[in-house]
């Protein structure tokens, strides 16, 4: 990575929820971007695959992605389309924590110009800076957190929702 690309790289780094505890430290800030790698991926290219390990954390600093998923019958359905000029973008933050299968597919849309966090970097960079690598971790923690709260109410009121349905055709 070229120095010129690094204050357009923290730009984009002080929007990403799990690193905005240190926009304003501008030390750290080049740290975390020294672990980026940008690539550029072509339209119609897969990103992640469901259901292959994955390692690598990409940031979408420009372009369009769609997350896809697969039904138990294989079909195939598109949970939602993710641009970046609507805001922060990324997929893939579990494989910072865990070295476990994708949970979905995600598909460049458009040419999408991305930033990739290796998890093997990050473990590293968490080992030499310990303070901040577990404030990140931690507020990656909590964002799983908040999606498990609300899968967990979902399921509820799924399971609720077919309750009430058999005991009215029953």
């Amino acid at each position: 990575m070229a120095v010129s690309e690094s204050p357009n790289i923290t730009t984009i780094l002080r929007d990403v929820s799990f690193f905005r505890p240190f926009r304003d430290d501008r030390e750290t800030m080049e740290k975390i971007a020294s672990l980026c790698k940008t690539k550029l991926l072509k339209r119609g290219r897969v990103i992640i695959q469901e259901g292959d390990y994955g390692d690598d954390l990409y940031i979408i600093a420009r372009g369009e992605i769609e997350i896809v998923k697969k039904t138990l019958q294989k079909d195939e359905y598109t949970v939602t389309t993710l641009d970046a000029e609507s805001g922060s973008v990324y997929v893939g933050e579990l494989a910072l924590i865990d070295n476990e299968k994708r949970s979905a597919t995600v598909v460049a849309k458009t040419d999408c110009h991305c930033l990739v966090i290796d998890r093997d970097d990050f473990i590293a960079f968490g080992n030499e800076n310990p303070r901040v690598g577990l404030t990140i971790t931690r507020m990656i923690a909590g964002q799983l957190s908040q999606k498990l709260r609300k899968a967990n109410e979902d399921v509820i009121t799924l399971f609720s929702a077919l309750v009430d349905e058999i005991s009215t055709t029953g």
